[in-house]
């Protein structure tokens, strides 16, 4: 029987291969051998059939150069070798004789990114006697020194010899043969963990491996679980095999670990399991496989071998099964992560208390996340859900219970209350032991010893902390200012200005140039009001440990002089010009001094006007009548201990609630 092949590339294939993206590294250095390992696959499956992979024999051995190196491999198989048809296939361009089963014809150019030359040698059934081809596969021809030869027809199969790789490559081949084996196994992770699979060996100097061998001793824990499904009204039994394997033999198509719908011992749908775990890699060391198989699935699949003609729904309910039995073989995995996600919620629990109004306990809240919320940002999002949406609750069955007058409106209404107190008792809880934060890291500031040349920076380190220098209440939020810490009152602002020129603030200044410390304009929140009397705030720091006051230079002096040039101005502006308020001659001024209080400074208050020292501390204010301004000079440390003291009394949220909060509340300005 004549034999009519045509030789010659349809297209151009040194720039067809050229233009493959094949970097050398270790990564793409084995590319040639999957290639090869696949299509020794696919000809066991065109021989022995879909059902039979069994039956098939790969080996791949490994060449080592004198200095044992790898430089290249061989692989054989036992397939239906290069007939006619699967011939012609491979020396087109872009073949589509493997599209079917997702090839796309241009796996083999690979061989020529990485090689000069690959022989191949392969015997086929011509369907009446058997016949023995070989070849050199290059870029000139696709099949040079093409041979044909009688052969034994039972002995269909073939041999590409990948060896020697190119300079560029052939250093980049992993060195051991366990690499290879992990390498490979990650690679066709899908034909090990089915029922049947061809035989793949690599043999090197010391010795063969067998695959599947190397696949069964690297699973660390494996299980079969039983289930049953209605597909097509009748309940079917289906086996989900479940694997612990090193994540080295993940294949990583997708994700690390993953689920397989299966027929006929191969795998046909695969499903990412990386969410429904919570994690990737499982301590870090391990991945997740599994592979369900049913009669159901093998009456399903379709010819090729890529879908089932069961509904969307069917399959769903199939991997949702298999998906909480994945959950119970992961259990020990699982319960850690519950762990670690308990352990998250304890620790926001104590860090912010508005959270302990959440109606469960820390192992509760966390049964109720996703296995992958592991952050410590996701937790708290989600706890803040769960309080948002517990209030949302009490709220709408109170309101229910009133619009359709329900005889349980009481008992509705005594919920919603409690619900309210404990979310306001926890809110409040918070809210002081954050500010007794702030307050530890102003005291520790207050204990900084500055060189000379280090003073004014000190200054600005303490003036940061109660507020941000060269700001305004346009570039902080709410939380980014602590000037409670001198008055409480001021934590409620509407407009303030911190370290900016006096132009900035007021319109046509006497003096453009100077820079109040901080400015507060109007408290805002619940304290707005549109009455030009509203008191304006000026806020003055003095270096620590200083003691060259003068009666013409101090800070007394000093906050009365931006008070008069405020009122000569007459109108307070925004940042960008825009009116704010009014300043009248009757408006009050209110100015905080922070400054060690030292002799001199003492001398100062005491010929500057009628001062009076509050009972047990360090503290000076006095009240003006006659030009509205009250001045107060606090030392540091009374500025620190107040508040410190006020927290540190009380016994109990409710305690500081009724001391402190209903101060913030009802006590006005003097």
């Amino acid at each position: 029987m004549d034999v009519r092949i045509q030789t010659g590339w349809d297209n151009d294939p040194a720039g067809r291969i050229r233009n493959l993206s094949l970097a050398p590294n270790a990564k793409n250095s084995l590319f040639p051998l999957f290639e090869a390992v696949i299509n020794s696959i696919h000809a066991v499956e065109d021989r022995f059939g879909k059902d039979n992979l069994s039956k098939g024999e790969i080996s791949i051995e490994l060449h080592r150069t004198e200095s044992v190196e790898i430089e290249g491999f061989t692989v054989s198989d036992n397939g239906i070798g290069f007939n006619e048809s699967n011939l012609n296939s491979f020396r087109r361009m872009d073949s589509r004789a493997k599209e079917r089963i997702g090839g796309k014809g241009v796996g083999r150019l690979v061989w020529l990114k990485v090689l000069d030359e690959v022989h191949v040698k392969s015997v086929y059934d011509d369907g009446s006697s058997g016949r023995s081809v070989s070849f050199d596969f290059k870029i000139s021809n696709p099949t040079d020194k093409l041979t044909f030869l009688p052969a034994d027809r039972s002995t269909s199969g073939s041999i590409v010899q990948l060896t020697p790789y190119k300079q560029d490559y052939a250093p980049h081949i992993p060195k051991k043969a366990s690499t290879i084996t992990n390498r490979l196994l990650a690679h066709f992770i899908s034909y090990f963990i089915n029922i049947s699979h061809p035989k793949i060996t690599v043999s090197d100097v010391d010795g063969e491996i067998d695959l599947f061998d190397a696949f069964s001793n690297s699973v660390e824990r494996d299980a079969d679980y039983h289930f049953n499904v209605l597909v097509s009204g009748t309940s079917e039994d289906f086996v989900c095999h479940c694997f612990l394997l090193p994540k080295a033999i993940s294949d990583d198509e997708r994700s690390t670990n993953a689920l397989y719908l299966g027929a006929n011992g191969r795998a046909v749908k695969r499903f990412d399991m990386d969410g429904v775990i919570g994690l990737k890699a499982i301590d870090n060391k391990f991945a997740f496989l599994g592979y369900i198989e049913s009669p159901a699935l093998d009456d399903s699949v379709n010819d090729t071998r890529t879908d089932f003609s069961l509904s969307e729904e069917e399959v769903e309910s199939i991997v949702d099964q298999a998906k909480e039995r994945v959950k119970e073989f992961l259990a020990p995995e699982l319960a850690e992560i519950r762990k670690k996600q308990t352990g998250i919620i304890t620790a926001l629990r104590i860090e912010h208390p508005r959270f302990l109004s959440i109606q469960a306990t820390d192992s509760e809240i966390a049964e109720t996340l996703h296995y992958g919320t592991n952050r410590k940002e996701e937790i708290f999002v989600e706890m803040s859900r769960q309080s948002l949406r517990q209030y949302e609750r009490r709220k709408n069955a109170f309101k229910r219970s009133i619009e359709k007058k329900l005889p349980d409106v009481e008992a509705k209404a005594k919920e919603y209350v409690a619900a309210l107190k404990q979310e306001s008792v926890s809110s409040l809880a918070e809210y002081v032991m954050k500010r007794k934060l702030v307050l530890d890291v102003f005291e520790e500031s207050l204990k900084f010893k500055p060189d000379t040349d280090q003073e004014s920076e000190y200054e600005d380190v303490l003036h940061d902390i109660i507020c941000p220098l060269k700001s305004t209440s346009s570039d902080l939020d709410y939380d980014d200012h602590n000037l409670w810490i001198v008055d409480d009152r001021l934590a409620f602002y509407s407009y303030f200005n911190s370290d900016t020129r006096m132009e900035k603030q007021v319109s046509d200044p006497a003096h453009p140039k100077d820079r109040p410390d901080v400015s507060i304009f109007d408290l805002g929140l619940g304290f707005e009001n549109e009455d030009k009397s509203s008191p304006i705030t000026i806020v003055e720091f003095k270096r620590p440990k200083i003691d060259n006051y003068t009666l013409e230079k101090n800070p007394i002096t000093q906050v009365r002089k931006y008070v008069e040039d405020m009122r000569k101005a007459g109108e307070a502006i925004n940042y960008d010009g825009t009116p704010i308020r009014s300043i009248e001659e009757t408006t009050p001024f209110m100015c905080h001094i922070i400054a060690d209080v030292t002799p001199k400074l003492r001398d100062v208050i005491k010929a500057l006007g009628n001062f009076h020292r509050k009972a047990g501390s360090n503290t000076y204010y006095s009240w003006d009548s006659s030009y509205s301004i009250f001045i107060e000079v606090s030392s540091f440390k009374d500025v620190l201990n107040p508040p410190r003291r006020a927290i540190e009394r009380s016994s109990n949220v409710s305690e500081y609630r009724y001391n402190h909060v209903c101060f913030l509340l009802f006590v006005p300005f003097i």
